[in-house]
């Protein structure tokens, strides 16, 4: 008799091949994904997110409401093109003075009145 009619299940033999298929390939991302050298930096692109900047530090200077307004604008085109870090940073310097100084007028103009009460 042969091995198989002894008591031995037929699937027995595929079991033992798939136990030595070696699944990592299929796991593992390929070198095609992980390329560090393909991403060029675009010059235009941080040129937007610096002037952001730029303009968002005058704010805290001269016009705030206008030059915070400005560097949130150019900010959230920094964002969008790529240079999210400057750009952030941008947005963030423009709210706080643009917020700040509108606050800040209001509490004075207050004041202000509140004397001739």
């Amino acid at each position: 008799m042969s091995k198989k009619n002894k008591g031995i299940n037929k699937h027995d033999s595929q079991i033992d091949n798939r136990d030595k298929t070696e699944y990592a390939p299929e796991l593992t991302a390929g070198d095609r994904f992980f390329t560090k050298g393909d991403k060029k930096e675009n010059s235009n692109v941080s040129v937007i997110g610096y002037l952001a900047i730029l303009s968002s530090i005058v704010s805290l200077f001269t016009y705030p409401v206008t030059f915070g307004i400005i560097g949130i604008i150019l900010g959230i085109v920094s964002i969008y093109s790529g240079s999210k870090t400057l750009g952030y940073w941008a947005v963030g310097i423009g709210i706080v003075t643009s917020a700040s100084s509108l606050f800040f007028r209001v509490a004075l103009f207050s004041y202000i009145f509140s004397m001739f009460y």
